[in-house]
């Protein structure tokens, strides 16, 4: 297990966690709560929750964020992520790049790890059906999920806000011209990120999709061999070669089958002739008409 010590100094728990949940908001038609509590007190209460916006595909899934090895191996020793799955299709663990390996994880867990350039899917968890959760636990989601999505938008809008601040008092102080440009780099600032996270999102699903077709197209290739292999192995056999015949063995009695049929056919042309031969001598044997006339004549004189 590599420990990826850039990554260890540069994200805290709660850091890593607040940038997976906007990656999973920005990037992909989820909700994703962090650290809310899946059901009464004593619940599971995951770093990340995420629902997709899907009636076909609704498979809510909890994230684990770990920055250290040590949480990481507690976590699994404990058993602690289990407890997600009653609330969840599957369980993701999230951490700095090249802190966990796929071989770490526990059997039916994903992982996405973060590295200089985003977040990224390293193995999709094992998807289980949608568990039974009772009233109580979706009616808390709904009304505790609005009220945490209502306090993002209020805190996103002073953010806003605090820009357009900082816009106004530059403008009192170097004019109007200065503002307006601070105020264009502020808002150009945040239109990059959220450009450049969409590329990003973009990237992973061509290499995703690319990744797809060439396993199917190997996976094609490897079947169609097979077949041939049987084919030729049936072939060898028919021809009185054993069935792991080489194709060099397998090219010289073809040869030879093929010289061997076309003996018998000039066997059979020469049997048809003969035959043809046959039919007309005895033809020309038999008497003319004429002469079987006069030889009746001569009977009856």
């Amino acid at each position: 297990m590599a420990h990826g010590e850039d990554c260890l100094k540069k994200w805290g728990h709660d850091e890593l966690q607040h940038d997976l949940a906007e990656y999973l908001r920005n990037t992909r038609e989820l909700i994703a709560w962090e650290n809310m509590q899946l059901g009464p007190s004593g619940s599971p209460r995951p770093d990340v929750y995420a629902l997709p916006r899907s009636y076909s595909n609704f498979r809510p899934i909890a994230y684990e964020c770990k920055i250290s090895v040590a949480d990481f191996r507690s976590d699994i020793t404990s058993g602690k992520w289990q407890s997600y799955l009653k609330f969840s299709c599957g369980v993701v663990f999230a951490a700095p790049a090249g802190l966990i390996s796929k071989d770490d994880l526990p059997k039916g867990c994903g992982l996405i790890q973060r590295s200089e350039s985003g977040w990224r899917m390293l193995k999709g968890p094992t998807l289980q059906r949608l568990p039974d959760m009772n009233t109580y636990t979706w009616i808390k989601l709904l009304i505790d999920g609005v009220e945490r999505d209502a306090k993002r938008a209020r805190t996103k809008a002073r953010e806003r806000a605090g820009a357009w601040q900082i816009e106004d008092r530059l403008r009192a102080k170097y004019g109007a011209e200065v503002a307006r440009l601070v105020g264009l780099a502020l808002r150009a600032k945040e239109q990059l990120a959220q450009q450049t996270a969409v590329h990003e999102a973009t990237v992973r699903a061509i290499k995703e999709s690319t990744s797809k077709a060439s396993k199917e197209a190997r996976e094609q290739a490897e079947r169609e061999a097979r077949y041939v292999t049987r084919e030729m192995e049936g072939l060898a056999v028919a021809l009185g070669l054993p069935a792991n015949a080489s194709s060099w063995e397998l090219q010289l009695a073809i040869r030879e089958a093929r010289d061997r049929l076309g003996i018998d056919g000039e066997v059979q042309r020469l049997r048809k002739l003969l035959h043809d031969i046959g039919v007309t001598i005895r033809t020309a044997e038999k008497p003319l008409p004429g002469e079987i006339a006069a030889n009746d004549n001569e009977v009856a004189a």
